[in-house]
């Protein structure tokens, strides 16, 4: 191992009044002016953490839960919060690397798997990280080594799903959607959006996976040609607008679009479908090299325990990972059990769907777009 991973790097400094300062404030540590401090020494980063995490419902959920860790536990912690989604933290800490200032992130698979590719993370010790040995290794990312690299906290996903006032008794499989009465009802995301997941569900409708989207290529042709696909969205707030309007009784989001959408009107998610898959991913915590480790770790274990993990997911959306913690009631059928995660689930190879998402995005727009337009 390279000597950079196994010693001490420079990392920015807080005063205790900035810490505390940037700790209440929850939103970042740019506004605190902390980029002319000196050096921490090992000593005083061990008790001293920052962590990234999402706005809205993360942050508000995690600092509950901070509070309770810190009855027990005497780490101090400042948040700083994702800006432009949580893969343009990959590339801040690219631009100064070996030296960062965070220590633990709240990022999801696709991330992960580019930290990992970058050799930036610690493997997860299990002597600490107790809780972890009860999450279905399904879930935990892992090194070409193949150690764990990840906690797994929220366990999320794209779905196929209908309003159920708008399309009583909904659809068996993805074929009854090239139906007449289907047509212009759809709303699905572009490629970029869901990392081509789509794709993915459609190539498999047709004997295809991401490696083999051929299938489903042609499978979204016959829905464009047909005039089924009667939105495309780009956001979250897009597809719950859509949803909203009635105009479209039928779509494949995430989660959170799905859980938006559910607060106001019935939903049923088709994610038990013998033909096809529910996409799963994970959402949760990795420490990088050179972060006080035992209390990262520890910060780490305390959400992971299976009471906070369903204290965490009840306002996200999201399943826990935990198999004892309980789920959302408006969400308990979304997820599997571990013993249907076989049958059910489908975990895509996200580092490669990263490295296609360009080409299929213009793909997209050569060949889909068109058709959607004519449709």
């Amino acid at each position: 191992m390279p000597a950079a991973q196994t010693a001490w790097r420079p990392a920015m400094s807080l005063s205790r009044r900035d810490f505390t300062r940037a700790a209440l404030a929850g939103t970042g540590l740019a506004a605190t002016g902390l980029s002319t401090l000196g050096l921490l020494t090992p000593a005083q980063a061990a008790e001293r953490l920052l962590v990234v995490q999402w706005g809205a419902n993360w942050i508000e959920v995690s600092k509950q839960i901070l509070a309770e860790f810190q009855k027990t536990n005497d780490t101090q912690v400042a948040w700083e919060l994702h800006s432009g989604g949580s893969a343009a933290v990959v590339a801040k800490i690219k631009a100064t690397w070996p030296r960062t200032q965070y220590n633990v992130l709240s990022v999801w698979d696709p991330v992960f798997r580019a930290m990992i590719a970058e050799d930036w993370l610690l493997p997860i010790d299990e002597s600490i990280v107790t809780n972890l040995k009860t999450i279905p290794d399904q879930y935990i990312q892992k090194n070409a080594k193949g150690e764990k690299m990840t906690v797994p906290l929220s366990t999320a996903g794209a779905f196929w799903g209908y309003r159920d006032d708008l399309l009583p008794g909904g659809f068996s499989s993805l074929e009854d959607l090239l139906k007449p009465e289907f047509k212009g009802k759809l709303c699905v995301p572009y490629p970029i959006n869901l990392t081509g997941l789509l794709i993915v569900s459609a190539a498999i409708q047709r004997g295809g996976n991401e490696r083999n989207p051929e299938p489903g290529w042609d499978f979204i042709k016959e829905l464009a040609s047909k005039g089924q696909i009667g939105e495309i969205c780009t956001s979250n707030s897009e597809y719950i607008n859509a949803m909203a309007t009635g105009r479209y009784s039928v779509g494949f989001w995430n989660n959170g679009g799905w859980f938006a959408t559910a607060k106001n009107f019935p939903v049923k998610l088709k994610n038990r479908m013998p033909d096809n898959k529910g996409f799963l991913y994970n959402e949760g915590f990795c420490v990088l090299k050179g972060s006080p480790a035992k209390a990262a770790f520890e910060f780490a274990n305390f959400f992971a325990e299976p009471k906070m993990n369903e204290i965490y997911n009840m306002p996200l959306g999201s399943g826990p990972t935990q198999p004892s913690a309980k789920a959302n009631p408006m969400i308990a059928d979304w997820y599997y059990t571990p013993e249907e995660l076989p049958k059910y689930a489908y975990f895509a190879d996200f580092a490669y769907l990263s490295s296609v998402m360009n080409e299929w995005n213009a793909r997209w727009e050569r060949e889909i777009v068109p058709l959607v337009r004519r449709g």
